[in-house]
């Protein structure tokens, strides 16, 4: 049951006749008091991460003041994050995928303040077929699923790491995991994303560490997707912002305490999706954090 427009679910567990909320969420949540203020007029946004939950880990709370407020704002999730799913358990991989995207749209619709209900098609961008998806209570929250093979994966063309030999020339071409299509080469996916900046027309885009230093180092996926993003981005007018992955794990909390909150509360709602996520404690290192590159550069 939803409590008000910014509700959440209360969980307890009733042990030798005690009971003990577990996780509790406030009954009237407004996540724009825990943000520091809305984004200024006219800016549109374009997140390109490699993993649905790179963007709730890395990119938040700054992306989530623009969803809050419903205004412009599309995330591009290239791989369809599979991993080893199906070979190191029993979980079908698609149906893996599947869950990550639902735990995505459930963490965007809770930010937003509107039901979990999307509009979706399979297009063409550049020629690459995509699932584009319209929160519709708030049509201008945009998510993108490219579906490429996640790096951990060794059933991609090729084996593990399609991304990155893809981008270093390695291998000509790799077939997308969730979405039927050709073989896909470096230039179709630069001119995939260029397609899909170009028609969106963002301020600012948003992209992982494309130099990754520091430990620990940084997943390769991630390296990936910030480069080919800058590289789709050539020749644009659009301010370039990047985020720090893994290697913010041994940096100090840098979050005030209600941002820190509110990213807690939305991964949550992310992770009750996500099987692989549920009791790795890893993930707590970064819900405190959130460090840019270096000023954006246009």
């Amino acid at each position: 049951m939803f409590f008000g427009r910014y509700g959440t679910r209360a969980l307890s567990l009733l042990v030798g006749g005690a009971l003990i909320v577990l996780a509790a969420l406030p009954v009237a949540v407004r996540p724009d008091r825990c943000l520091s203020g809305r984004p200024p007029e006219g800016e549109r946004y374009v997140q390109v991460v490699a993993h649905p939950d790179d963007d709730l880990l890395f990119m938040s709370p700054d992306l989530f003041a623009a969803v809050v407020a419903g205004w412009p704002t599309m995330t591009v999730f290239l791989t369809a994050g599979e991993g080893t799913a199906g070979l190191d358990d029993d979980h079908d991989p698609h149906e893996y995928a599947r869950r990550r995207q639902d735990g995505i749209r459930a963490a965007y619709a809770w930010l937003a303040g509107v039901p979990d209900r999307w509009h979706g098609r399979t297009e063409l961008a550049g020629g690459v077929p995509v699932r584009t998806e319209w929160l519709v209570g708030s049509p201008r929250v945009r998510l993108v699923f490219a579906g490429l093979p996640d790096g951990g994966d060794p059933r991609a063309d090729g084996g593990p790491d399609a991304l990155s030999r893809l981008l270093s020339g390695v291998t000509r071409c790799v077939r997308a995991f969730s979405l039927p299509g050709r073989c896909l080469s470096k230039a179709d996916v630069v001119g995939m994303l260029a397609a899909l900046l170009t028609g969106f027309g963002p301020t600012e885009l948003r992209t992982l560490d494309p130099d990754p230093s520091g430990t620990p180092a940084d997943h390769h996926d991630h390296t990936a997707s910030a480069r080919f993003a800058r590289s789709a981005a050539a020749g644009l007018r659009v301010r370039v912002r990047s985020y720090r992955g893994y290697p913010i794990t041994s940096a100090p909390p840098n979050l005030r305490a209600g941002a820190a909150w509110l990213k807690r509360v939305v991964f949550q709602i992310y992770r009750r999706h996500d099987y692989r996520t549920r009791g790795a404690p890893r993930y707590g290192n970064w819900v405190g954090r959130m460090y840019t590159v270096a000023p954006p550069e246009r």
